[in-house]
């Protein structure tokens, strides 16, 4: 195996995981996951710098949607438990 072959392999392993634990979070839907898996191994390929990035939004981004959850609720009616995003 070469190393895109390495990197390429890591990567999807990678999503599924990532993938796997927001989903089961409640973090995304599953139109979330389906868009995401892509997006992240696009990252990982082009370096994973890219990656460390994109994961650190996601996962502050994941954690800043929940504070203020119970004043959330009470304003927005469209208002998803958990924050949950979509594609």
């Amino acid at each position: 195996m070469d190393s895109i072959q390495i990197r390429f392999a890591v990567s999807l392993v990678t999503s599924f995981l990532i993938a796997a634990r927001a989903l089961k979070r409640k973090s995304v839907d599953l139109s979330g996951v389906l868009a995401g898996i892509p997006v992240m191994v696009i990252h990982m390929l082009a370096g994973y710098r890219f990656a460390a990035l994109l994961l650190v939004f996601f996962f502050t981004s994941s954690k800043l949607t929940r504070l203020g959850e119970e004043r959330k609720r009470n304003i927005d009616a469209d208002f998803k438990e958990g924050g949950q995003r979509n594609w």
